[in-house]
């Protein structure tokens, strides 16, 4: 493919369709049943982090999405949120976290920021 055009969803959900344009300037639609579109949503990360070492031999090569925005949602049972997180650029990806894990992850981000603080160099105006 040469360059990806656009993107949609059956009225019913059932299926995204992905359209392209290949190398000869042809349209092509690539169609995905709903539970093979999460399927693939949820390998692409891996395979570009996978890519990226291979590129650069690297194993702590990560691909990583800009962060944007975050929103925390509760669940009706009290026992989860929901975390949407947004880049910058509209990519988005909701996750159902339990409560201890959202305390333990804050903790986590408390703890790391704070390192990373400690190592930044000074800043001079």
């Amino acid at each position: 493919f040469r360059s990806l055009t656009t993107c949609d969803v059956t009225r019913d959900g059932e299926v995204i369709r992905l359209n392209f344009v290949d190398v000869s300037g042809n349209s092509v639609s690539l169609r995905l049943p709903f539970e093979q579109a999460g399927a693939l949503a949820m390998t692409l990360p891996g395979l570009l982090t996978r890519a990226l070492t291979a590129r650069y031999g690297n194993e702590s090569s990560r691909y990583v999405f800009p962060l944007g925005e975050w929103l925390p949602e509760g669940v009706a049972d009290g026992r989860a949120l929901i975390v949407t997180l947004k880049t910058t650029d509209g990519f988005e990806a909701s996750f159902a976290a339990p409560l201890d894990m959202c305390r333990s992850l804050a903790s986590d981000l408390r703890r790391e920021s704070a390192v990373v603080a400690a190592m930044a160099p000074a800043r001079t105006n």
